[in-house]
């Protein structure tokens, strides 16, 4: 980890949290929609979990056989999910990185995953990343208002589709949920699509 990462404010505000909270955080579920399609996904083979946190789906595919590399600017979250998958003899390697300045091997994964997390610059990443065939599932919050505090933290409506509108759509879906501990409902915006 270099030392730029480690007082980035993100970092400290995920290192934070995830030293107070994480094994409550370990506990939670996979988002619907992996759950959803991880029985339509290609052979096991070679996944990326982006911004990971805890690992939680990541874990749940190494579990089902894949090879799993968790990126997050999380040094803690990352350690709970390594610690995690060598107790539970799962295959999950781990790095820290910014995803705000992104770069990824061409044509190297099967499957990226995306959950809660939005960095426009990883969706050219992604592109390249994916081998043909490769399956990207995506799932980030839409902007609930023009006066919204962070607008770069939300998507515009139609947005990811419009980013990966070349791709093969499998799924594509605007709907309210539900925070996992808070409870408060959301409006995310959810693509499951497959590369040419």
């Amino acid at each position: 980890m270099t030392d730029s990462i480690a007082v980035h404010p993100d970092a400290v505000k995920w290192n934070g949290r995830y030293q107070t909270e994480g094994k409550k955080w370990q506990n939670g579920r996979p988002r619907q929609l992996l759950l959803d399609f991880a029985e339509k996904l290609p052979s096991p083979g070679l996944a990326l979990d982006a911004a990971a946190g805890v690992g939680v789906h990541g874990l749940f595919l190494a579990e089902r056989g894949w090879h799993v590399v968790a990126l997050d600017i999380s040094e803690v979250g990352l350690r709970l999910a390594r610690e995690r998958a060598v107790a539970k003899d799962l295959w999950l390697e781990t790095a820290v990185l910014d995803l705000s300045h992104p770069w990824l091997p061409a044509d190297t994964f099967d499957v990226i995953l995306n959950f809660r997390f939005l960095e426009r610059g990883t969706f050219p990443v992604y592109r390249q990343a994916l081998k043909s065939g490769g399956w990207l599932l995506f799932e980030t919050f839409v902007r609930p208002s023009r006066t919204v505090k962070d607008p770069d933290y939300f998507l515009e409506p139609g947005e990811l589709l419009a980013a990966f509108s070349d791709f093969e759509v499998i799924h594509t879906a605007q709907q309210d949920s539900a925070g996992q501990f808070s409870g408060k409902m959301k409006r995310v915006e959810q693509l499951v699509a497959r590369k040419p």
